[in-house]
């Protein structure tokens, strides 16, 4: 498998970023949710969600200068409408403006409070819901879930009622 994109095709770099963040993502928003139903588990869970936001962070960054610099996206899909393709864009542009703004806003949320000693050394944790970025980030967790959705269900519709092998396009390997 090439390391760049082809036009039928993802290439091993975009591929493995592509479901690195897949993972990071979809496992710090499991742990944001169980962190706002659960008290007791914050100091616990809120390293790793810290850490898989920093992760997630360099990896969108990466992956937005991979495309600008470095590759190309494949051309769309044969049969895909225009609306299907721009409605596609928008939903990778939305991801990826979420991503950057949770990121964002989780970075605001630990640079205002000073809470980076106590998230990662122990102690007690600051009100996080005190300081502006944390309005936004829950705004944006709720936004972000929902393009999640629509992406993977968009997916899902390809692999199974269109049948169009949009999915193989993205997988790593050959």
């Amino acid at each position: 498998m090439p390391l760049k994109s082809t036009p039928r095709r993802y290439g091993a770099i975009a591929a493995t970023i592509h479901w690195l963040s897949a993972l990071a993502v979809i496992l710090m928003l499991i742990s944001g949710m169980v962190m706002g139903n659960e008290d007791d588990l914050v100091p616990a869970i809120l390293p790793i969600h810290v850490s898989l936001g920093i992760v997630v962070g360099v990896l969108t960054l990466f992956r937005i200068a991979w495309w600008v610099f470095f590759d190309r996206h494949p051309e769309p899909v044969a049969g895909m409408s225009r609306a299907q393709e721009w409605a596609a864009r928008l939903v990778h542009l939305g991801l990826y403006g979420a991503i950057v703004i949770m990121v964002a806003s989780g970075v605001g949320m630990v640079a205002l409070t000073g809470a980076a000693p106590a998230i990662f050394a122990g102690g007690p944790l600051p009100e996080f819901d005190e300081v502006p970025p944390y309005l936004m980030h829950g705004i944006m967790s709720r936004i972000l879930i929902a393009l999640v959705l629509g992406h993977i269900g968009a997916a899902l519709f390809h692999q199974f009622i269109r049948r169009d092998g949009l999915i193989g396009r993205m997988r790593v390997g050959g």
